[in-house]
């Protein structure tokens, strides 16, 4: 048996739920060889990646997060190397050392997490919004009990998100238009809203917390400015931006409340004034299929942008004045984008594998 073999033997067993992280160094990518999805990570803003694959299963250290169909991707807000993804067919899937290995939650290693929500006071408090289910750990992922249950299957929640000023506040979309919240932590819910198409994005205002802003497929962006009381639609608002109701991501600004962006169906747009106008962001469009997946802000510096596209990521340092491309580094289809809270040369690409060719 190698020294190789057990070193890294070594390291899986010492990886435990939520105990100390290992740093790995993956050798210099030599091109495809084999499953390249999953999370790539950038330490030079976009210079250089390296495919994220380590996986700790049991006692083995494989490469099965190369498999990853990745939807998501959350940070936790009190630690920034530890990382949620919710998946598609992976379950939720985290990473205590910034993405250098990742460990599956066993209780939900085979289900669809469309998003993840982490108590900003008690990160060991996680929710996961997965087909018609919320679920809840209040004790690191140990155990996990369904918060929240629709009995018809065809519903799927899509969204959840919590008050980041008071996190017993929770709100949850779903795919047939309803906004819900939980006053108590998830223990009892009431349907606040009901828009006519699915809710595809739901993000409160890093500046105040009564403002929510929820993205649908097709009937435009909501927003609430007391909690869910009352709601103000943007949809005429978008004018001739073609396909602007049908919202895939809202992108708020940390340093300034009223900068919003939506990523929809054809392109960006931005807004100045908390959506009350909008212009349509002039874009490099070469990103494969015509369609942007997801944008991401430099919570440092607001006018360092990123988005990614099934085969491309493109960069703007001038709040998107001007743009450059790159090519995505993996063959899979880019899916999420995301940067380091703290270091703006740290940014996490979530990719899926690219569908089979009958």
């Amino acid at each position: 048996m190698s020294s190789h073999y057990l070193r890294f033997t070594a390291i899986a067993l010492g990886l435990t739920l939520f105990g100390a992280g290992c740093s790995l160094t993956p050798a210099k990518p030599t091109g495809p060889t084999g499953p390249d999805s999953g999370i790539w990570k950038t330490s030079d803003h976009g210079q250089t990646w390296v495919n994220k694959k380590a996986l700790v299963d049991g006692p083995r250290l494989t490469a099965g997060a190369a498999e990853f169909a990745v939807q998501n991707l959350t940070f936790d807000p009190q630690d920034r190397l530890t990382i949620y993804l919710g998946t598609k067919a992976n379950g939720l899937v985290y990473s205590l050392d910034g993405g250098d290995s990742w460990q599956r939650f066993k209780t939900l290693e085979a289900v669809d997490v469309k998003d993840v929500a982490v108590d900003t006071k008690n990160k060991c408090t996680v929710y996961a919004a997965s087909q018609n289910k919320i679920y809840k750990t209040k004790t690191c992922g140990r155990d996990w009990q369904v918060a929240f249950f629709d009995p018809r299957t065809d519903k799927t929640f899509t969204q959840i998100t919590l008050d980041w000023f008071n996190p017993t506040l929770l709100y949850a979309g779903t795919n047939d238009g309803d906004v819900f919240k939980s006053t108590d932590e998830g223990a009892t819910w009431q349907s606040i809203k009901r828009a006519n198409a699915p809710v595809t994005f739901m993000v409160v205002s890093p500046q105040d917390s009564r403002i929510i802003y929820v993205g649908t497929d097709g009937d435009g962006l909501w927003k609430t400015l007391d909690g869910g009381i009352t709601w103000l639609q943007t949809k005429k608002e978008f004018g001739s931006i073609t396909e602007a109701r049908r919202v895939i991501e809202v992108v708020l600004d940390q340093s300034n409340p009223n900068r919003v962006y939506i990523v929809h169906r054809s392109g960006i747009a931005k807004s100045e004034d908390q959506g009350q106008t909008w212009t349509a962001m002039k874009l490099l469009t070469d990103v494969g299929e015509g369609k942007i997946a997801w944008m991401a802000i430099d919570p440092n510096n607001s006018k360092n942008l990123v988005y990614t596209g099934p085969t491309a990521i493109v960069f703007s340092l001038d709040g998107g004045q001007t743009w450059e491309t790159k090519k995505l580094p993996a063959t899979s289809l880019g899916s999420v984008i995301a940067v380091d809270p703290k270091d703006g040369n740290v940014i996490y690409l979530g990719t899926t594998p690219a569908p089979k060719k009958k």
